[in-house]
């Protein structure tokens, strides 16, 4: 091989190698873009803003010691778990402190949270913006700068906590809390879709784009991976949300709507309406005034000829030309009786139906209970509560009868739980999954504790009991405190230790357990004081609340949440 063969092959090598580098770039790139964002979660509260009778603002930490003290007209703690304040001594001047009461950010010439919300105080928990020549940019809670200052507008998407909406050239794209590219700065509008998962995380959420057209602003949509599944060049484009195993778009093209699975058209667009019905898993189409149904693979049910209709769990109640009719979700006619309305219920072989006269009734295939009830809701399994005529309210097994007497003046089913609360007057009732009378309590709150237990208190009691509504012990309920409540024999309330050992002789009215920080509220002679996690009684029973609440204390400050978690100083502070 001579010099200029061997130059030419160097030449083709290198030209070979920068190209498996740059299509490896990209292929990094591309997955690192379609990395699902992750839901971004609040830390462990470390600091709280506290609130002055005078109005005045300073922060504690999660001990109760002050750290900042109260001369701010306002606090801003966008992430309760990190030391950032943005602490405000007018409408315009503020100034941005550590723990230590530090300048922070003073490289920066302005930095300011980002609202998730324009409703609440909510902010993003990991970045921040600040602006440098009428630009704005992204910067973490440690200093570091993510983005340079190069975009006209920086938000939080809505509904979306960790993808940042940015704005440039008059064009939108989204970014996640690093600072890295989610969705390409092309388009002319882009908005989460709204879903979210049953716990309510938004991972899977994905985003609904569009670009201005010689026709128009047409619209597309783009997955939570960041990958385009519609180009924009529909009308309109939105999701069914409540499905969870597919992406269903329900889409507009010329004036009439379809469907679209995963990126697939399975309906196409002839029809002026369609709504997807979760519990049913079919959709209700309107073409030309008519109503019909496809199933969720876009199949007819039954044919767009209908004037008006109720989906309720297994039964679609149809009426066309005054006469009604009743058919399953495969299209059999079921019966054709006249009901007003139909109500799913959480079991799909049932639904309560409503006649003329405004009387409730249980209607399955097999069963019809119409007594005259003037209310029915579903409680679980063959059980559904109901007020009758004279205003009371008792729980019915369809099967065998009643199953609680209709002796209360109201019922309802604990939330997430196979337990009832029942009120006469003042008195309320818990009866378990098995409708045994479990617990009564004169003045009763029943506050949930946690995803598997919850409270009955009094200005007197206390008392625990699991999602199937039996009483359990404070032990159970947590498993990880240095203190107990405990009821003496006179009824008087102090603490124990979680083998029972007396910590604090039962002395008080009543008692809370302690909280997270460590903390609980203890009452007598209608005060209220707080206890630390030894015992010690750091507040004597001084505290007059006017609320009928069970309070919560972060040291000698009591804990309150409305929008945003923050403390407050009560008058006469020990």
């Amino acid at each position: 091989m001579n010099f200029k063969e061997n130059s030419k092959f160097k030449i083709i090598i290198i030209l070979v190698i920068l190209i498996i580098l740059v299509v490896g770039v990209i292929i990094f790139l591309n997955k690192n873009k379609e990395k699902p964002v992750e839901t971004i979660k609040q830390d462990p509260y470390e600091y709280f803003a506290v609130y002055s009778p005078d109005e005045k603002v300073g922060i504690i930490n999660r001990d109760g010691e002050k750290i900042i003290d109260n001369k701010y007209s306002q606090i801003y703690i966008p992430n309760q778990s990190k030391d950032v304040f943005f602490c405000f001594k007018s409408e315009e001047e503020y100034t941005v402190l550590n723990k230590n009461g530090q300048d922070i950010f003073k490289d920066f010439n302005s930095v300011i949270p980002i609202n998730i919300s324009d409703t609440t105080m909510e902010m993003e928990k990991n970045v921040l913006s600040y602006e440098e020549n009428g630009k704005y940019g992204l910067v973490d809670y440690s200093e570091k700068k993510l983005t340079d200052a190069i975009y006209d507008e920086v938000s939080s998407l809505a509904n979306k906590p960790g993808c940042i909406l940015v704005k440039k050239d008059g064009l939108y794209g989204v970014l996640d809390s690093e600072g890295k590219t989610i969705v390409d700065i092309k388009y002319n509008s882009v908005k989460g879709d709204e879903y979210s998962s049953e716990n309510g995380s938004y991972e899977r959420e994905g985003y609904i784009i569009s670009e201005k057209t010689k026709t128009g602003i047409m619209y597309g949509y783009i997955d939570y991976k960041g990958k385009v599944l519609i180009e924009p060049k529909y009308e309109s484009i939105s999701r069914v949300v409540d499905y969870k195993d597919d992406i269903y778009l329900i889409f507009m093209d010329k004036g009439k709507k379809g469907i679209i699975k995963n990126e697939k058209i399975i309906v196409k667009p002839k029809y002026q309406g369609i709504n997807f019905y979760t519990n049913s898993k079919i959709f209700a189409v309107n073409k030309n005034g008519k109503y019909g149904f496809l199933d969720e693979n876009g199949k007819e049910i039954l044919k767009t000829e209908y004037e008006s209709f109720s989906v309720a769990g297994n039964y679609i109640s149809v009426k066309k030309a005054d006469e009604s009719r009743l058919y399953d979700l495969h299209g059999n006619l079921v019966n054709t009786n006249n009901y007003v309305s139909i109500l799913e219920t959480g079991n799909p072989a049932f639904f309560i139906a409503q006649n003329e006269q405004g009387y409730y009734s249980i209607i399955s295939k097999d069963v019809q209970i119409d007594n005259k009830y003037t209310y029915i809701s579903y409680a679980f399994d063959n059980f559904f509560i109901f007020t009758n005529e004279e205003g009371k309210s008792g729980v019915l097994n369809i099967y065998t009868g009643d199953e609680v007497p209709a002796e209360y003046d109201n019922i309802i089913l604990l939330e997430n739980a196979r337990a009832l609360e029942a009120r006469k007057g003042n008195e309320v009732d818990i009866y378990s999954e098995n409708f045994e009378k479990t617990l009564t309590m004169t003045d009763g709150v029943v506050e949930s504790v946690n995803e598997n237990y919850i409270s009955v208190y009094s200005k007197n009691d206390l008392k625990y009991i699991d999602k199937k509504g039996n009483i359990v012990k404070n032990t159970e309920v947590f498993d990880d405190l240095k203190l107990y409540s405990y009821q003496a024999e006179d009824g008087k309330w102090g603490f124990t230790d979680k083998e029972g050992n007396i910590v604090v002789n039962a002395k008080y009215d009543v008692v809370t357990e302690l909280n997270e920080y460590g903390f609980a509220g203890v009452y007598q002679e209608g005060k209220w004081g707080v206890v630390n996690s030894k015992g010690e009684e750091i507040v004597v029973p001084s505290y007059e609340l006017e609320t009928y609440y069970s309070p919560s204390f972060v040291g000698k400050y009591l804990l309150e949440e409305v929008e945003t978690v923050y403390c407050t100083e009560i008058e006469g502070n020990n």
